[in-house]
């Protein structure tokens, strides 16, 4: 089996996802509705995937915007 390092789709991958993310946070409030649990989850879900891809291919995230 021959091992292909294709790191572009690692980022269009992770693009996709922020994109996604930003539209859920543009049209779902967290705070203050009866979903609030599972939708911290999910921004804390989605914060971990995104660094975690950022890592992989050595770019450093920052705590706070």
């Amino acid at each position: 089996m021959r091992l292909e390092l294709l790191p572009n789709r690692l980022t269009d991958y992770l693009y996709v996802l922020a994109e996604k993310f930003n539209a859920f946070f543009r049209d779902c409030r967290v705070e203050g509705t009866p979903e609030e649990g599972s939708r911290l989850a999910l921004c804390e879900l989605t914060s971990r995937v995104l660094r975690q891809g950022l890592h992989i291919l050595g770019l450093e995230t920052v705590d706070r915007m």
